[in-house]
């Protein structure tokens, strides 16, 4: 079976190159980081100023993490060489029939809990069920993944578009929100001292946060240390040696696309029970896009056969803490996605331009 192209950097001399192609996406997040507090301490008077404060960087993160979820996914999708143009249209139909399963559930006369539990299991579930989809009809119907991809995200959204009319769909048990909405405190350490306060508060970090940073963790796990994430390595940096050495291309394909099924059901989870709602015509919009985005960003080839999930993570906060910088500064938000599409250029022509090994 092929190595692991990302184990061939790691046996190439340390030079810049290798420093590049490891760290890059960090040192580009630390340059962004430095240059936006510059900006700020530049324009922003100075008890106005909350670049630096951690609370600013758990909002990035609450901010970003639901659609940074799908992003892990992404990454699986775009290493094996491939692409998922539904996962935004997946969290919208996901979401909504968790509600509309729920709400059922509670209608019948049960428990608030076994409801809630209901909306879990048809997130995650369906979300293996959709991704499954994809993955068979890229696998055994032989369609190439962004036509297979761009077909299901049209059949996806019109799934929960027409018994929804378009309109917002809402959640009628109240226990729902607290999946989205809670927060865990984390002992030990406080935040947002000052002289009148040393103690400050207790750090709260968001339930969608803690399963941004678990799926990144697990994520990054799994493609480094089973054979799974080495098979997938492998069809994506050679097709053909792959199936030579004995890798079964259809079952991987197929295994990936559920794999991003599933964080896309993660994310409907955590964006339907944020809002109580669903709003079938908006919800999980552009979310592949900043998927893809942050997998960019974050250095993974789109060619397929090289890229992790923890500079993904990385690609994410970049994209959050521009969003952050150009809000400060009170850029509108119709250009702000232009500056995005900017970046993601930029990244991928840095890939292009690199030379060949």
């Amino acid at each position: 079976m092929p190595a692991d192209p990302s184990a061939k950097l790691r046996t190439q001399p340390r030079g810049w190159r290798w420093f590049f192609e490891r760290y890059g996406a960090l040192l580009a997040l630390i340059v962004l980081i430095v240059g936006t507090a510059i900006v700020e301490a530049w324009k922003v008077p100075v008890e106005d100023r909350a670049f630096l404060k951690p609370q600013n960087f758990i909002n990035i993160l609450r901010q970003n993490s639901m659609w940074g979820i799908v992003a892990v996914g992404m990454t699986y999708v775009i290493i094996l060489g491939g692409i998922d143009l539904s996962v935004g249209s997946m969290v919208a139909l996901l979401g909504g029939s968790a509600i509309y399963a729920m709400n059922a559930v509670a209608e019948s006369g049960q428990s608030a809990s076994l409801a809630v539990w209901t909306a879990v299991g048809v997130c995650l579930l369906g979300g293996v069920v959709l991704g499954l989809v994809n993955g068979l009809t890229i696998s055994w119907g032989r369609i190439a993944p962004f036509v297979a991809t761009l077909g299901t995200m049209a059949i996806f959204r019109s799934l929960i578009l027409g018994p929804a009319k378009g309109s917002e769909i809402r959640a009628g048990v109240s226990p729902y929100a607290e999946i989205g909405s809670g927060l865990l405190e984390i002992p030990f350490i406080h935040i947002n001292k000052t002289a009148d306060d040393p103690v400050g508060n207790p750090l709260m970090l968001p339930y969608p946060v803690l399963a941004f940073l678990a799926v990144v963790i697990v994520g990054q796990l799994v493609l480094s240390f089973t054979s799974f994430g080495l098979k997938v390595y492998s069809i994506g940096d050679n097709h053909k040696a792959a199936r030579y050495a004995g890798v079964h291309i259809g079952i991987v394909t197929t295994a990936v696309y559920a794999i991003c099924g599933l964080t896309a059901g993660l994310a409907a989870l955590l964006a339907s029970s944020r809002l109580n709602s669903i709003a079938s015509s908006s919800t999980g919009l552009f979310y592949e896009l900043d998927a893809i985005a942050a997998v960019v960003i974050g250095g993974t080839r789109l060619q397929g056969g090289a890229g992790r999930v923890w500079t993904t993570a990385i690609g994410v906060l970049i994209i959050g803490v521009t969003t952050n910088m150009l809000t400060m500064l009170q850029i509108d938000t119709y250009y702000q996605n232009m500056v995005k599409g900017l970046i993601v250029i930029g990244a991928v022509l840095l890939q292009v331009r690199k030379p060949t090994e």
